[in-house]
This record gives C-alpha cells, sequence and structure tokens, in this order.
C-alpha cells in the first residue's frame, strides 16, 4: 500500500469524492495520465524529428496529428527542433540571391 500525505484541499476533496478515499486508486490514475502523456510527446517527438529529418513534410506531421501547420510549428519550437535546417553555405546562398 502507497502512503502519501495530501495538504491540497482540492486534492483531497478529488481523493474523497472522485476515488471515495482510496488513494492507492488515485495514485494509478494520476500514473496513467502521465503514461498516456508521455506516449503522446514522443509519438509527436517522432513525427517531428521525421520531419527535421525531410522524411515528412510540415503538411503531413499537421494531416498525422490532426494539427495546423501553426501548431506543428510550436510543437517543433516545444521540442526545440529548428523549423528549417540552415547551415552557413544555404544561408550564403540565400543572401547572395538577394544581393
Amino acid at each position: 500500500m502507497t502512503s502519501i500525505q495530501i495538504r491540497d484541499p482540492f486534492i483531497t476533496t478529488l481523493i474523497e469524492t472522485q476515488f471515495h478515499n482510496d488513494k492507492d486508486k488515485f495514485i494509478e490514475m494520476i500514473k496513467g495520465l502521465f503514461t498516456r502523456q508521455t506516449k503522446i510527446e514522443t509519438y509527436e517527438y517522432n513525427l517531428l524529428k521525421a520531419y527535421s529529418h525531410g522524411e515528412l513534410s510540415l503538411g503531413q506531421v499537421a494531416t498525422i496529428l490532426d494539427l495546423t501547420k501553426l501548431e506543428v510549428m510550436d510543437l517543433l519550437e516545444k521540442y526545440d527542433i529548428p523549423y528549417v535546417e540552415a547551415d552557413e553555405e544555404y544561408m550564403q546562398q540565400e543572401f547572395n540571391a538577394f544581393s
């Protein structure tokens, strides 16, 4: 049996009303939430890495995740994945194009 001490009144009320004072059920629910969230984030991250490697387009990632392209760009920022990979040669070519 897990022993935890709850001092937050909201959590205490939640355990009393939704889990009928069964703290073990509450803990299992929390573990499940984190497990599901971790799986979602891993899936998102893997899709975004495929995008960064050129295996998927931004639009394909958006379609798979049922998001807009802007929302995918926000995810790229969340996971610190660059929207555009640009090395020095690429930047010089782009700069020369505007000269």
